[in-house]
């Protein structure tokens, strides 16, 4: 099995077969990804109910119904495990072809109409075997230099770039960072090359680069023209010296500035401490005769 048909697949089957939950959808993306990871697409492949519960973050109620839910749409083929034993099997059922599908889907029906949906038959085997290979080709921007890396965790083809006068963006990736990309970052990059096209993808990768930012950056950034529409390398050039324009003329301040007044009471207490410091004219006098009756007492100590 294709991880990256799959994948794609299985998001059409979000979009236009059925609704899927969020409980669903993390329970078979971590099967999904374990399955590749494993080099188990095919084949059935053991996974404790422990660790699907720090996967997914859901409880052991919420991994059981999202498991059921799953089954019913065709998506897993599922053997259940016996405690402390074994632990439960799964299979990841082919979306994209039709026929491996079909036979599938029938098969589990089958079974889950003499016992309970979780006891579901063993696979039935696919065809053809297409396991993700782990040599990865990476190709200069210029297209004319090409390296072979065997430390990427997969490998994509080159077919699969949506504009093949652009380098692939998992390629990019490697050249960009000097590293290969991840069996997590793979699948994100091609989602994002799928919504915006190859050439935003690597361009987006590129700002990252000289920025000296990691991934996430580029993640950010792409996120930001997918918010405002930016479907072009032309655009998302003009959008970025719009900005620093603006940012530079002072119209753009990411801070404003606050002119602190001071409340009516603080100016009133302020405002009565300078009343209380004036004396009257009768004070004035009995200070000037304490300050004589002073100076006196002082001449007289000293004719003594």
């Amino acid at each position: 099995m294709d991880y990256f048909k799959q994948r794609r697949a299985y998001r059409n089957f979000k979009l236009y077969e059925a609704s899927v939950s969020n409980g669903q959808n993390n329970l078979y993306r971590e099967l999904l990804d374990y399955a590749n990871d494993e080099g188990k697409l095919d084949d059935m492949f053991p996974m404790k109910n422990s660790a699907l519960l720090s996967l997914t973050g859901l409880s052991e109620a919420g991994i059981k119904k999202a498991r059921n839910e799953l089954i019913q749409l065709g998506l897993i083929d599922y053997v259940k495990g016996r405690k402390n034993v074994k632990a439960p099997e799964y299979r990841i059922i082919n979306l994209y072809d039709k026929k491996s599908r079909v036979t599938s889907r029938a098969t589990t029906s089958e079974k889950s109409s003499s016992t309970r949906t979780e006891e579901v038959a063993q696979p039935v085997p696919q065809p053809v075997a297409q396991p993700v290979a782990h040599v990865f080709t990476s190709t200069d921007y210029n297209l004319t230099d090409t390296t072979t890396t065997t430390s990427s965790p997969s490998s994509v083809p080159e077919s699969q770039n949506n504009e093949p006068e652009e380098p692939h963006p998992i390629a990019f990736y490697q050249r960009v960072f000097n590293r290969p990309a991840t069996a997590i970052q793979t699948p994100i990059i091609m989602d994002y090359a799928d919504e915006l096209g190859s050439s935003m993808v690597n361009h987006a990768l590129m700002l990252a680069g000289e920025s000296g930012a990691s991934f996430n950056y580029a993640k950010g950034i792409m996120d930001n023209w997918i918010k405002d529409g930016i479907k072009t390398v032309e655009q998302a050039k003009q959008a970025s010296a719009d900005f620093k324009s603006k940012k530079k003329s002072g119209s753009y301040s990411g801070r404003t500035q606050v002119k602190e007044t001071l409340p009516d009471w603080a100016t009133n207490t302020n405002q009565k401490t300078k009343e209380s410091a004036k004396i009257t004219p009768e004070q004035e006098a009995i200070i000037a005769a304490r300050l004589a009756k002073l100076e006196a007492s002082k001449k007289e100590a000293s004719h003594e």
